[in-house]
């Protein structure tokens, strides 16, 4: 338990450091004359480069130990993050910060998931990972509330960047005194790689979680302009509504969880994904602002954090079975599907708005997306998973 609260203070101060800057972006656009899909790669860079990390960093971590890479990793979010808050008058600077930070971060997810994937039993995975999903969501909620909240205050982008971004150093601290190791193993065989890429169930996992997480990060990369400029929320309070999603998530993923680990992940996956797709369709329609924040809650309690955590362990049930010892490169495999829609979403979205003025088309869009990868996810088999796993 203590390995899983210390993954999700970090995956919370990580996912601050990204979303403190979506209040923000309507903000930064025209302090520097750009347009939204310009704006829009400000978020771009950092997913960018995380996804480029993704099978790479798996694969360190199955050769030479989850812990070992995750220190590096972590340490080379931390320089990104606070160094977007210390050039904040560059433009050009900022991206490339961000840029830096999703580098790290892009390392850090598979030696994470990895770690708990080698350290939990099979029947508590998507618990598990629904535990670390907490802490997404509330480093979600934090950066959404502050970055909107302390602008307002102070008037400065600067101020709640590092504000967020500072404790990162002690979260490396933590991890370096209190993490578990975990083994390295002998380089694997070029055919057991290319088993794993060749692997079509998992290919369709991952694709299906592309279409999910592509809703969701219209949602949160552009909801808050959304309901700033479109609905008439106050900047904070588009923010911090946007952030709900974040805070109704908490209670629904454990739940959520333990319906994977107990009636299985893909009966759990096939009802979420369609009714996280209703909910955004709603969303981008009405205008309404008790029906639109009711919205944005049952939304949270049906997309990311409740949709995660059951693709993920049956990700793992099947790599467990047919290619063991590549957790590392699986895990890094399965969220290069989740941040390839993170760096698709932010600027189609953006430019989508420019064209047609307004962010309905990319959420109905975005909505229509999750619906076709409901039909991809019931071709999926069941694997039952292993009786114990690799320690």
């Amino acid at each position: 338990m203590k390995m899983l609260m210390l993954l999700a203070a970090g995956w919370a101060v990580t996912y601050a450091n990204r979303t403190v800057v979506y209040p923000l972006l309507s903000i930064i656009a025209a302090e520097y004359s750009l347009s939204s899909a310009d704006a829009g790669w400000l978020t771009g860079s950092y997913f960018l480069t995380y996804l480029l990390l993704q099978i790479p960093a798996g694969i360190l971590g199955d050769r030479y130990g989850m812990k070992r890479i995750m220190l590096w990793t972590y340490a080379v979010a931390a320089v990104g993050a606070i160094g977007l808050g210390l050039v904040t008058g560059n433009y050009a600077a900022m991206v490339l910060c961000m840029a830096v930070h999703g580098l790290g971060a892009g390392g850090f997810y598979p030696s994470s998931f990895g770690m708990m994937m080698r350290k939990t039993e099979p029947g508590r995975r998507a618990f598990s990972s629904a535990l670390i999903g907490i802490g997404m969501a509330v480093g979600l909620l934090t950066g959404m509330t502050l970055g909107g909240t302390l602008y307002e205050l102070f008037g400065s982008i600067q101020i709640p960047i590092l504000v967020v971004a500072l404790p990162s150093l002690l979260i490396l601290f933590l991890f370096a005194r209190y993490l578990p190791d975990t083994d390295g193993a002998p380089t694997p065989a070029w055919t057991q790689y290319r088993s794993i890429l060749l692997d079509w169930d998992l290919w369709r996992i991952n694709l299906t979680t592309f279409t999910a997480l592509y809703g969701f990060w219209v949602a949160v990369t552009w909801g808050p302009t959304f309901l700033k400029v479109e609905r008439g929320f106050s900047l904070g309070a588009a923010g911090f509504y946007t952030g709900l999603m974040a805070v109704s998530a908490i209670p629904a993923s454990m739940f959520w969880g333990r319906m994977a680990d107990r009636i299985g992940r893909k009966k759990v996956a096939a009802f979420v994904l369609p009714a996280s797709a209703v909910a955004l369709l709603l969303l981008s329609v009405l205008e309404n602002h008790a029906v639109l924040i009711g919205l944005l809650v049952l939304f949270g309690m049906l997309s990311n954090t409740a949709f995660v955590p059951s693709m993920i362990a049956w990700s793992a049930d099947i790599v467990e079975k047919r290619h063991p010892g590549l957790t590392g490169v699986s895990v890094g495999i399965f969220n290069g599907s989740i941040m390839f829609s993170a760096v698709v979403a932010p600027v189609v979205s953006g430019f989508l708005r420019d064209q047609t003025g307004s962010l309905g088309a990319a959420m109905t869009g975005a909505a229509f997306l999750m619906l076709a990868g409901t039909f991809l996810l019931l071709t999926i088999p069941v694997v039952k998973p292993l009786a114990r796993t690799e320690d």
